[in-house]
Order: structure tokens, then C-alpha cells, then sequence
């Protein structure tokens, strides 16, 4: 039997699918592109799509090659934290550069789950060395309030590739706000993050500490484009005496860009 391909091999062929009420969906554009491993998202508790896992897993463990298949457990309806996996999966397998030559980029399945997982999925792509697909049926199956594995649950009819483009991150800098912010419950007033920020200290760490209007300075350099660009921040008061809190777009910046996702997710 063939060796399996070590996570972060450059070219293994990864495959990712959220997993809801569907088994070929998931399934038959892994087996047709030969995939090495894949990645099933799934809720972090049983449900009713727990028999549809377990039914992927059974078809993949019977492809003759070997397809190494890890369950992600993380909230599919969350995007905070379906973008976290997403975002683990994609730094373990060291396709986080997309712009890596060389390198085979992880197929994303944005047809299957939630609609926040396609959206997840679809975004991780734009991000990273990600290539989102949509598996189209012609016909499908599903037994009402109560979801049953069956022998054929969905005919696929094709797999088409969804074009994207390329997703800008805000400077390092700029993050460091949001990150400043969100450690201290997610608003500040500005003199505290400034010293939360060190804009308070020396830029070459020597010398004099910059004057008061110097620091709101350096401070409103940072909070301009993130307010009136990005939309991640939101002034409460102008001034130097106002507060500054950070928006859901900021959140969803922080599980896109910040330095550590959050860690309510693990890859076994």
C-alpha cells in the first residue's frame, strides 16, 4: 500500500468539504481527482449529519488507493469559527502563501455545509493556496425534518471551479489595533490605546517620549484607514478624549488576519 503524504507536503493533494446532508457531494470529486487527504468540517456535537459523515468516511475508506480522512469539529454556522479551522487547516498544510509557485493548492468543496462554510471556504481561497469548487447535481434527495443516509442520496452531474480573486490584507500594523482592541473587551478609550499600542514610547526606543499631540498623532495614522477604509474600527467621540470600538467587520478581519486564530478549534 502507498505511503500516506505527510501533512505539508507541498504537493499532496488536499481536499476540504464542510459535510451537512450530502454524501456524493463530498465524496466523488475526492475519489475523482485522487485526492490524498481531506479535511471534513463538521458541527462540534452529534446532529442529524452525523450518519452522512460517517457514510463519507465509510465510501473514502474503500477508495484503492489510501485517502486519509481527519474530521474538523468546529461551529458550521459560525463564521468566526469556521474561518479558524479554515484557516489551521490551510497554515498546517503550509499553503498559506498565494502566491507559492510549486505548490498544489487545497480544493475547497463550497457546495457542501452551510451557507457560512461557503462563504468561509470562499474567502479562505481568496486569502490563501485554495481553489473553491461547486458540485452541481441533477438530482437530489432529502427526506424532510429527518435526513437519512441512502444508497444514492445525490447524482452529481459535474464539478465546477469558482473563480476568485485575490483577497488584499490590511498592513500588520493596522491588525495590531484590532488586536489591541479586541484583548481589552473590544473598546478603548483613545489614551489607553495608545499605551496598549506603545505609541506613548520612543519609536527607536530611545530618546524622548513623543508629546501628547505627537501620540494622538501616530494613533489617528492608524485609525483613519481603519474607519474610513476598512469599516474595522468606529470612533465613539472625536477628539482626543473619544472611544474607539471595534465593528463586526473588524472581528471578521481578526480571525482573518490576527496573529493566532481563535483556539476553540483543533485539526486531530
Amino acid at each position: 500500500m502507498a505511503a500516506r503524504a505527510v501533512v505539508g507536503d507541498p504537493h499532496a493533494r488536499i481536499h476540504l468539504a464542510p459535510v451537512g446532508f450530502e454524501v456524493e457531494r463530498v465524496v466523488e470529486p475526492v475519489l475523482r481527482e485522487r485526492a490524498d487527504r481531506v479535511y471534513l468540517l463538521t458541527r462540534e456535537s452529534a446532529d442529524a449529519a452525523e450518519p452522512f459523515v460517517e457514510e463519507v468516511r465509510r465510501r473514502l475508506a474503500r477508495a484503492p488507493w489510501p485517502v486519509e480522512v481527519r474530521l474538523v469539529r468546529t461551529d458550521i454556522w459560525d463564521v468566526f469559527g469556521a474561518l479558524a479551522a479554515l484557516r489551521r487547516i490551510f497554515a498546517a498544510e503550509r499553503r498559506t502563501d498565494r502566491h507559492a509557485l510549486d505548490v498544489v493548492p487545497i480544493r475547497v468543496n463550497v457546495s457542501t455545509g452551510t451557507k457560512i462554510t461557503a462563504i468561509a471556504g470562499t474567502l479562505a481561497c481568496m486569502l490563501w493556496k485554495g481553489e473553491p469548487y461547486y458540485v452541481q447535481v441533477s438530482r437530489a434527495w432529502y427526506s424532510g425534518l429527518t435526513p437519512k443516509v441512502r444508497t444514492v442520496n445525490d447524482v452529481v452531474a459535474r464539478i465546477d471551479p469558482v473563480s476568485v480573486y485575490e483577497l488584499r490584507a490590511p498592513s500588520r500594523e493596522l491588525v495590531e489595533v484590532l488586536e489591541a482592541l479586541d484583548r481589552r473587551g473590544g473598546r478603548l478609550a483613545k489614551r489607553e490605546l495608545i499605551r496598549e499600542l506603545g505609541l506613548d514610547r520612543p519609536a527607536d526606543g530611545g530618546g524622548h517620549s513623543p508629546s501628547p499631540q505627537a501620540q494622538h498623532s501616530r494613533l489617528r495614522n492608524r485609525l483613519e484607514p481603519l474607519e474610513n477604509r476598512w469599516g474595522f474600527v468606529a470612533g465613539e467621540r472625536s477628539g482626543a478624549r473619544g472611544r474607539v470600538g471595534i465593528t463586526p467587520q473588524g472581528r471578521l478581519a481578526l480571525a482573518l488576519f490576527g496573529q493566532e486564530p481563535p483556539t476553540s478549534t483543533t485539526i486531530p
